[in-house]
């Protein structure tokens, strides 16, 4: 029998691969979603709750084609899979939609902002409570060097107005980081009728505060695509990240959105998010940087051949 100290074993190589993969597709997902405020810019007369309802119907017709997609054109058959995992997730996810509004009109965007950092935290300390996960050293680095970026991007906006709004903004980061340890509880099975429930839910209590659908074609198109590309594709991937990424990791590789959306605006509509803003950012890509880039899992044990 030969000792093979030095090589991974196939499950082992095949593991770290469908991790580096998981990393990507969240990475990605952070990228969709900081194009929110690049749509929201573009958008003329839609109110929030316009924009919550119809972004929310791209983000259920999405949903909708890849799961017909996926079961060739059988909707019935994934939709009675769904569990008790999916609608909780899908529950807490739709909230996380309200809590992001009404934060933002109770409160400054530093104050959401700042408040919003806390969620790989949050993921961390459920991950850990409810799936047993150990949070490796250097993801607590990560987590602490973003949490340093964004305080320094939102350090001399802050302020202790809005109490309400901060509110709103803490339970949209309770609810995300819950959504996503959810999702990591769910990984063997399927789990994207929960991002279904996510958009339906939001439209339903939308559609309760709109007293006139009518919005114009432009400002309709805006949401739709808001829908699909920064909700709709960037759940998709999220959740088959999910499968291969830890929580505390899920939460930390999309607080790219943070550094990412002040800067597409800044690109877009030459609006300089200040240099605080810019030197908070690069701590924050640092510190993902070094989850993503430098994630490798512990060598296993040698087997005895």
């Amino acid at each position: 029998m030969s000792q093979r100290p030095h090589n991974q074993s196939p499950d082992t190589k095949s593991s770290a691969l469908l991790y580096r993969n998981g990393a990507i597709m969240v990475i990605i997902c952070g990228l969709l979603w900081s194009s929110a405020g690049v749509g929201v810019r573009y958008i003329d007369a839609a109110t929030g709750w316009h924009i919550v309802f119809f972004r929310s119907a791209g983000l259920v017709l999405t949903i909708l084609t890849v799961m017909a997609w996926r079961s060739k054109g059988d909707l019935i058959t994934p939709l009675k899979r769904t569990n008790k995992l999916s609608v909780l997730a899908g529950l807490f996810m739709g909230a996380s939609f309200f809590g992001n509004i009404f934060a933002l009109l109770y409160t400054s965007v530093a104050n959401v902002t700042f408040i919003l950092s806390a969620s790989p935290f949050i993921a961390a300390l459920l991950g850990w409570l409810i799936l047993g996960e150990r949070v490796k050293k250097r993801t607590w680095a990560a987590i602490a060097l973003t949490s340093v970026g964004v305080s320094i991007m939102v350090g001399n906006t802050l302020s202790g107005d809005g109490i309400i709004g901060m509110a709103f903004a803490l339970m949209m980061a309770v609810c995300y980081a819950a959504f996503t340890v959810i999702m990591r509880r769910g990984k063997s099975g399927d789990i994207l009728p929960a991002a279904l429930i996510a958009g339906v839910f939001s439209m339903l209590v939308a559609a309760y505060a709109i007293d006139d659908f009518s919005v114009s074609w432009a400002d309709f198109a805006i949401c739709i695509a808001l829908g699909f590309f920064q909700m709709g594709l960037a759940m998709v991937l999220f959740i088959a990240g999910s499968k291969h990424v830890p929580a505390a990791e899920l939460t930390l590789l999309t607080m790219l959105e943070v550094i990412l959306s002040p800067i597409w605006v800044w690109l877009l509509f030459n609006e300089h998010p200040g240099y605080w803003t810019l030197i908070g950012g690069s701590i924050i890509m640092l510190g993902v940087f070094i989850q993503a880039v430098g994630a490798k899992r512990s060598k296993p044990k040698p087997k005895i051949a």
